[in-house]
């Protein structure tokens, strides 16, 4: 993903062309956005896109198929996106097992959902700087079992990698509190 701005792409599944209309015109300016009316027209624009999808807003009910159909070819296709449920369903437990990363509870605007976006984005830089830290203290881990405290304190590239590693924890503090603050629709 690519960070919250314009080159983000977004899928936006509606069936009420009214809201689609509504969604896509105040997504547009900020976003790539990619509509569809079906859950067939959602899986081609899925297909298109490949991995170049940032971001699955999915209406859960339609009447031929559901964003829950959708959202299970995202993850069987290993599609690497963020998923919000758009939807007026209530949720039940049912979405326990679903793997989307966020719910909204219709009604909303299309600022509602601009902020959604923003959240899954900054979501996905989350994962990745949580990723690079991970893999950090694990090297770190390793050379503070093998090597000496002196050898460890002399050397410049163990120091770059504490240093390194500090950076990226204030990084992830920094997302969280972002994440945080971001407001959740209703």
């Amino acid at each position: 993903m690519r960070g919250v701005s314009d080159d983000l792409s977004v899928l936006v599944l509606e069936d009420e062309a009214e809201l689609l209309d509504a969604y896509v015109e105040g997504l547009g300016t900020e976003y790539d956005v990619c509509p569809a009316a079906t859950g067939d027209a959602a899986i081609e624009r899925i297909e298109e896109l490949g991995d170049d999808l940032d971001i699955a807003l999915l209406d859960r009910r339609l009447p031929k198929s559901s964003g829950d159909e959708v959202l299970q070819y995202i993850q069987s296709a290993s599609i690497d996106c963020r998923t919000a449920m758009v939807t007026a369903v209530d949720p039940t437990f049912d979405i326990i097992d679903m793997g989307f990363d966020d719910y909204v509870i219709k009604p909303v605007t299309p600022s509602d959902l601009q902020s959604v976006i923003e959240r899954l984005a900054m979501l996905d830089e989350y994962d990745e700087t949580y990723q690079r830290l991970s893999e950090k203290r694990v090297k770190q881990s390793v050379l503070a079992a093998e090597k000496s405290r002196s050898e460890l304190r002399n050397s410049d590239e163990y120091q770059q990698l504490c240093e390194e590693i500090d950076e990226l924890q204030a990084e992830l503090e920094s997302i969280e509190a972002q994440i945080q603050d971001t407001p959740l629709p209703h």
